[in-house]
């Protein structure tokens, strides 16, 4: 298993083509953590947490963690993403849900977003709102997993990201 350390530079490595710097911490945030790097002498930020539960216990399910990243784009200004240690069944969706509000993701191997970059806002709406998101999903192999991730922090972690990368 991946230590906290561990993951935003394995974040960066999946993230794409190599990259000027090394992610630095921008502060940890009760259950999520900033962080920040430079490409092309501009600052990129994400922000991420782990799951604090995965079910069911007898799956090996990997790491498991929800980010939520910086973007320069005029439709949004961050996109979010779950990463977990197995692939996804192809042509399935994940359900993330906050209190009253869910949102569908679209999966490719270990990876899921939302479908279109107006989702965005809504989503980090609803997480700054709620106390937990829980997650949904199915294995290539077909099994039904869910995870859940605390939202404490969350709100301070994204007000840091949109400081160190406006």
């Amino acid at each position: 298993m991946l230590t906290k350390s561990a993951l935003p530079a394995l974040f960066l490595l999946a993230s794409g083509p190599a990259l000027a710097t090394v992610p630095e911490s921008a502060g940890s945030f009760q259950d999520w953590s900033a962080w920040v790097y430079k490409e092309g002498g501009r600052p990129h930020c994400y922000i991420y947490a782990q799951a604090v539960e995965k079910a069911p216990a007898r799956l090996d399910h990997g790491d498991v963690s929800f980010f939520v990243r910086s973007v320069r784009q005029a439709a949004t200004k961050t996109e979010a993403s779950l990463n977990v240690g197995y692939d996804f069944q192809p042509g399935s969706t994940v359900r993330a849900a906050i209190g009253d509000e869910t949102f569908q993701l679209m999966v490719k191997g270990q990876n899921a977003w939302l479908p279109t970059a107006e989702e965005e806002d809504d989503l980090l709406a609803a997480m700054k709102g709620g106390s937990e998101m829980s997650i949904r999903a199915t294995s290539r192999r077909g099994n039904p997993t869910s995870y859940t991730f605390s939202l404490d922090g969350v709100t301070a972690a994204i007000q840091q990201m949109q400081k160190q990368c406006p």
